[in-house]
Order: structure tokens, then sequence, then C-alpha cells
């Protein structure tokens, strides 16, 4: 299958950069000098670029220009624990999968993935459960060019995370941890309080493999389900 001519630039830079031809601090071809070697336009080579960028292979300095970034991965300050990380390694796993559906990308999630607004993506929800009880509601959208065979899987053993790291493991990946107020959906779900007013956790992580965007996860959770910092236990 022929690459798009976005995803030819993308290589190209790349094998500039893994065959060391490109150092760390290397100044890239701009975005006007990439149209000129590849006859496309300038929104086709600033995705290639920004794409780069994106996954901190290239980092972008308005003014100055677009260089090869320090790929040496930086020691995280305080580590996000997932309590389903845990619980999913034992016995007392198990989950209720909501939905399992392909659908149409919305203008955010295009943008999230780099693809067309209204291009297929895969969804699933699934609440996560420890001995029955409800510990976690994911929302994950996949990108089925990675992973078509998604919708056919059964979760309730096997987490969609368990799933996706045997069919596309990860090389990078980047979280947000926002405060948010459950719907009453998440709450029943989850059960809670109907009268509580307390807010929920939510940990928005994105994943890429193979250079291209693999999921994107909205992971909600009861505050005292979650903690910063390692495991002490």
């Amino acid at each position: 299958m022929k690459l798009p001519q976005f995803a030819l630039i993308k290589q190209y830079i790349q094998n500039h950069i893994d065959s060391g031809a490109w150092p760390v601090g290397t100044r890239t071809p701009s975005e006007n000098d990439l149209c000129g070697m590849f006859s496309v336009s300038r929104m086709t080579a600033r995705r290639a670029l920004q794409e780069l960028a994106d996954q901190n292979i290239l980092s972008r300095v308005p003014g100055s220009g677009t260089f090869v970034a320090d790929l040496a991965p930086a020691k995280p300050s305080v580590e996000i624990y997932n309590p389903v990380d845990r619980v999913r390694q034992t016995d007392g796993y198990s989950s209720r999968t909501l939905s399992l559906e392909a659908i149409s990308a919305t203008p955010e999630l295009a943008q999230l993935f780099h693809i067309q607004a209204g291009g297929e993506i895969f969804k699933v929800v699934i609440v996560h459960l420890d001995r029955a009880q409800p510990i976690q509601w994911q929302t994950t959208y996949v990108n089925p060019q990675l992973v078509p065979a998604f919708l056919k899987q059964n979760y309730a053993k096997v987490s969609p995370d368990a799933y996706l790291d045997w069919i596309v493991p990860a090389n990078s990946l980047d979280h947000q941890l926002l405060a948010v107020l459950p719907t009453p959906l998440q709450r029943r779900e989850l059960g809670l309080n109907a009268e509580s007013s307390a807010v929920c956790l939510q940990i928005n992580r994105r994943c890429w493999s193979k250079q291209v965007v693999s999921t994107y996860s909205e992971l909600v959770h009861p505050a005292n389900q979650f903690y910063l910092g390692p495991d002490l236990a």
C-alpha cells in the first residue's frame, strides 16, 4: 500500500535521525523546504513535522525552526498509580462491557488521531471490577488501522489494555490528570452515592505505536481508589 505524502516525509526525517545523520539539535528542513523536496502543500509538510513533534521526536521553536529533540526519556518525578494495573493480575478481576462499537470520529477525536473528521474509530466503554466491586470507568478510542480485530474480543476477563499491550505495545504515551464530576451513569456504574457531590479523578491517556496514535483513553475512578507515588503496600 502506498504511503500518504505526510507519512513519506515523516519516514524521510526519521531515517535521517535513526542513521545518525541528524543528531540531537540538528535543524530539520523547513516546511517550505519540504514542500519543494516532496512537491506537497505546506499543510502536508506541517502535518508531518507536527506529528513528529507530538511524539517528542522533533522540537518546534517559533521563529527559529524545527530541531531533532533529545530522545532520552526524562525520569518522572511522580508515578501515576492506576488501580486496575494491580487488580487485573489477580483472580478477583472482572469487568462489564457497556458498549463496543465503531463510531465516526468527532473533530476532537480526528485531531487527536490525526485523521479526517468522520473517519471510523473503535470505541469501548467498560467498568473494571475488583471482586465484583466497581473501581474504574474506562472509555477508550482505538485506531482501527492498527487493531482491526478490536471489536471481536471479549473483555470480561482480559482488559482492553491487556489486549492492546499485546497487539500494539505503546512506545510513547502522555497523560493528563483532571478532577471531574461523574455523570449520572458513571455514578450508577461505579456504585457512588447519588447524593454525593464529591468529584472523581480522571486520567486522559494517549498512546503511540509505530509512530501513530493507537489509542486515547479516559479513565474515571473514585478518588479513594487513586493516589500519586509508588505502591508502598
